[in-house]
């Protein structure tokens, strides 16, 4: 039976059709994925049938019965659930105040619900992903993988019909996305239409029920699990087949330019030590919470470090503005909190970084702002209404190329990248993976953190792994693999 209709649902952003007459059909007791490139118009779609964006034509039914177009609180008493790509939370508030922050203030006033019964519901909930964490954490001091979970969390509370899931895995680690699936199963098994959004295609290819593609707002077509494959798909989402990045030679490889020895951060890592070299990408694997985004960071000046020393060219860097001064960059991986200004135009995002560029004696130069920013769009293809749009209107992949290209105006020498392909499409990715590439083989150097597996197999020239805070050891491309990096991930010896 169908549970959620979309019948000739449109939708413009100005002059940009993001919809363009999809029609659309979720069954109860089924995952159904919904596949595409970024800028598809896949994120779009599910905000209608949530009731956060009220679509220009058609209309969304819910069990045969119209809904309210652009009322969450419709979609809400329907039953249905969104998990947004990026997590919306309060930061400033603990795990459990954002679990239950709908309940309002009678709940607390009329002590209907006591504090022990809620935190005790909130640790079921988070254990049922495999989460441990605590319901009194402040949410700011979380991961974003931890925070993912928690936002799922706060849906399963309720009476869902509907759960839409938007790309929620490319933080997690494979045993919390198995969690995921395991409990997106159990929720299909009782009946309820889970519309998942995801991008990458061995998960799509085992989580599915049904797929459905989009491509420049279209509905290009829906199949069944049986009739997929990631070749198929592939050429449904973008046209055409894509090449996989190949590696350069080893021979590219020149003289050391990063190197960081003894660095610790309190609580955090301690006594990493490491060297990445021109012509070289060097990965950064290992679990979620293994301290490989706070070395990134620590490295970059953004994060106090206990002890250690970074060099760039033999040159000891001690500060975020000497980091930049040297030829380094760092994309982060939350790019909605500190990648980018959601709230600013794609111009300023450029722009701000580099202003010491493009002004002269102080007074900043629009004409030469406006270049770059159009020669980075035009470079990493980022699909954008005007440069004046803001870049919270973005879809999450081309919000993370820019979140990368305002660095690329920069004659940068290294380039520290944290979840590069995070929300991304297969086709971006490999775009985004060819990039990378390019800057490495122009003889300077990329140090890669990634949850990706496959990424982390195919583009990095060698492997660090870390666990609780420390490197436990390393592998060149050729003798890396699935098992040999979990290994070391979980230190067990070989």
């Amino acid at each position: 039976m169908a549970v959620v209709e979309c019948r000739q649902v449109s939708k413009w952003y100005g002059t940009a059709k993001v919809l363009d007459d999809v029609d659309f059909t979720a069954n109860e007791a089924e995952i159904h994925v919904i596949l595409g490139e970024n800028g598809a118009g896949k994120s779009t779609l599910v905000k209608v049938i949530a009731g956060l964006v009220s679509p220009d034509r058609g209309q969304v039914l819910l069990r045969g019965a119209a809904l309210k177009a652009g009322s969450v609180a419709a979609a809400q008493a329907q039953g249905v659930a969104l998990i947004h790509q990026e997590p919306r939370l309060f930061p400033d508030l603990s795990v459990m105040e954002n679990i239950w922050i709908d309940q309002g203030s009678g709940w607390w006033s009329r002590r209907r619900f006591r504090l022990s019964r809620m935190a005790g519901r909130t640790r079921e909930l988070l254990g049922r992903l495999g989460s441990s964490v605590s319901p009194d954490a402040r949410v700011a001091f979380l991961s974003v993988a931890d925070q993912q979970m928690i936002d799922i969390a706060a849906a399963l509370r309720k009476d869902l019909k509907v759960l839409i899931v938007d790309e929620p895995t490319a933080s997690l680690t494979p045993a919390e996305v198995g969690n995921l699936f395991r409990v997106m199963r159990e929720l299909r098994d009782q009946g309820v239409a889970v519309i998942f959004i995801g991008h990458r295609l061995e998960e799509i290819l085992e989580i599915s029920d049904r797929i459905t593609v989009l491509r420049d707002g279209r509905l290009v077509r829906t199949l069944s699990r049986d009739e997929a494959n990631e070749d198929e798909l592939i050429r449904l989402m973008i046209g055409r087949d894509i090449e996989a990045v190949a590696h350069a030679p080893t021979a590219a490889v020149g003289e050391v330019l990063l190197s960081v020895r003894d660095l610790s951060a309190a609580g955090h890592f301690s006594d990493v030590s490491l060297d990445v070299r021109r012509g070289e990408i060097v990965g950064i694997g290992g679990l979620v919470g293994s301290g490989r985004s706070e070395v990134l960071e620590a490295i970059f000046g953004v994060r106090p470090r206990s002890t250690g020393v970074v060099s760039v060219g033999g040159r000891s860097i001690g500060s975020l503005a000497q980091a930049v001064a040297s030829g380094m960059g760092l994309v982060p991986e939350d790019r909605g909190r500190y990648g980018l200004v959601l709230l600013s135009s794609v111009l300023n995002n450029v722009s701000a970084p580099n202003l010491d560029l493009t002004s002269r004696l102080g007074i900043r130069r629009p004409r030469r702002e406006q270049r770059n920013a159009q020669d980075i769009v035009a470079r990493l293809r980022i699909r954008v209404s005007s440069l004046a749009q803001l870049a919270g209107q973005l879809s999450g992949g081309n919000q993370q190329r820019v979140s990368l290209g305002k660095w690329l105006v920069r004659d940068l020498d290294i380039l520290l990248v944290d979840e590069p392909t995070r929300g991304v499409d297969i086709g971006s990715k490999r775009e985004i993976h060819g990039l990378l590439r390019q800057f490495a083989d122009s003889g300077k150097a990329v140090l890669l953190v990634s949850s990706d597996m496959r990424e982390l197999l195919e583009v990095p020239d060698r492997i660090l792994v870390m666990r609780e805070g420390r490197i436990t050891g390393g592998l060149s491309i050729d003798e890396a693999d699935e098992e040999s990096v979990m290994r070391l991930a979980a230190g067990i010896a070989a």
